[in-house]
């Protein structure tokens, strides 16, 4: 008889309706020593592709530590079982005398990091999902088991009324997920997307509600809002977390009453719109610290869909390259250009060893520069891209005018690519108009500063001065 603690950490099997599952062993991670004594023998157990362990409150397991880094070891799912990985910690992590950066674990271990000691313990109780027979979900793609849960889930749901919410690292797809929802709801009206944090904090209101005719300074003509814009559709609120309090409440009270009332209006109008809320924060911790809402977390989290990064779901890896590339030669085609060379098998080993901090958008990203420029250039992303390499266009001469050739491809693909060009041309023009002060640019832009600096970053648009 097989001993349950030495089966696989994760495996896919048939359930007896015919259809696939996931199974995964749980993990108990307990805190044996510690300088902070109230933590020792407090124990976490999970069951998921990874766990990030640190001194950072937004880890999984916080160890109140002054000499644990912020983030210093992940444990992810491996092949062989667990992996223990040290995220770059500044004292090690270890186990006995041994320092180890990287090492895979099947049984008990006790690993110690900082002034600190952990029993990483896998169980022998586990747990099962389904997952789809399908490796894409609307534009989401995804071969691995950990993808094919989530379109599993997001199948089961996306005909409902049911409001979601999507969890996740930036770049792993959460507006994606919800595109795909909406497509595959049969609902008629529109997608309407509203980035929260890109809002500066006194048009939120109005962005969200709408608001009539001379309700404040500026409001020279009525204003629909993005509630009443996704009538009998869908709304996609990115970066809910980033609300302030005060919005937060109206937010719930919208969402109870099903009403919105405009901003310098005594009227409430009625809505039937689905909710769709993203955010790469975990918003149970948000919670806790008194930074979100708990009933309006409660309404928002009927159903949690969490995105895995890509680090820990390399076995599509290929397949996102293959897609990306296709892309690429269409847009190559439409523009009457021979495609750039694939990437080869050395490249594509040298992507399988990074990290993808920027998920899937970083690897967009990456694939795009090394067809221009060869895999000789760093991973990390450079002032210039390979966007910027495809020659003059129509838009680089007018700003207003659409790309020819952009009109030949399909939809999404044309919107996105445009979108992109749109957003690094904006970010680079106003830093410029500001002397590079990234807080004049964001008052001048209109937007909060945090969410310029994240378009700065994906670009890599440096401010001269702040």
């Amino acid at each position: 008889m097989s001993d349950p603690k030495r089966s696989p950490a994760t495996e896919v099997i048939t359930a007896s309706t015919g259809g696939a599952l996931r199974r995964m062993r749980k993990v108990r991670i307990t805190i044996v020593q510690s300088p902070t004594r109230e933590d020792i023998d407090k124990s976490f157990t999970f069951a998921r592709d990874e766990l990030r362990i640190g001194s950072s409150p937004d880890g999984d397991v916080v160890v109140n530590d002054p000499s644990v880094s912020r983030e210093h070891l992940a444990v992810r799912v491996g092949p062989h079982g667990w992996a223990l990985w040290d995220l770059g910690s500044t004292n090690g992590t270890f186990i006995g005398e041994l320092r180890v950066e990287r090492v895979a674990v099947s049984d008990e271990v006790l690993v110690r990091v900082g002034k600190s000691a952990l029993r990483v313990e896998p169980l022998a109780e586990t747990v099962e999902q389904e997952i789809s027979p399908r490796a894409r979900f609307g534009r989401m793609l995804g071969s691995s088991a950990a993808m094919r849960e989530v379109f599993a889930v997001l199948e089961r749901i996306a005909a409902t009324d049911l409001t979601v919410l999507v969890e996740g690292e930036t770049g792993t797809g959460k507006e994606l997920a919800a595109e795909g929802l909406h497509e595959a709801s049969g609902r008629a009206g529109a997608f309407v997307a509203v980035n929260c944090g890109a809002i500066p904090r006194e048009l939120i209101e109005s962005e969200l509600f709408g608001h009539v005719k001379g309700a404040f300074s500026g409001a020279v003509r009525e204003r629909t809002g993005a509630f009443l814009s996704a009538d009998k559709g869908t709304l996609f609120l990115d970066e809910v977390g980033e609300l302030p309090l005060d919005m937060q409440a109206k937010l719930l009270r919208a969402l109870e009453r099903r009403e919105v009332k405009p901003v310098g209006s005594d009227r409430a109008l009625p809505l039937d719109c689905r909710i769709v809320a993203a955010t790469n924060r975990v918003l149970a911790k948000e919670v806790t610290s008194g930074r979100f809402r708990q009933d309006l977390f409660y309404r928002l989290a009927v159903v949690v869909v969490r995105i895995p990064p890509l680090r820990t779901r390399l076995e599509d890896l290929r397949m996102l390259v293959d897609h990306i590339q296709d892309e690429m030669a269409r847009r190559r085609t439409a523009a009457g250009l021979a495609p750039w060379a694939r990437l080869d098998e050395a490249s594509i080993a040298m992507l399988m060893r990074h990290d993808f901090p920027g998920n899937v958008r970083e690897l967009r990203n990456v694939v795009e520069r090394w067809a221009v420029l060869g895999s000789g250039q760093p991973l990390a992303a450079e002032a210039t891209d390979a966007a910027t390499q495809q020659g003059p266009t129509a838009a680089a001469s007018d700003p207003g005018a659409v790309d020819g050739t952009l009109l030949t491809l399909p939809y999404h693909e044309a919107k996105d690519a445009w979108v992109e060009r749109f957003d690094r041309t904006y970010v680079e023009e106003i830093l410029k108009r500001s002397g590079g002060n990234v807080s004049k640019a964001a008052r001048d832009a209109g937007v909060d500063r945090r969410h310029l600096q994240r378009l700065m970053a994906r670009f890599g648009v440096r401010a001269t001065s702040d």
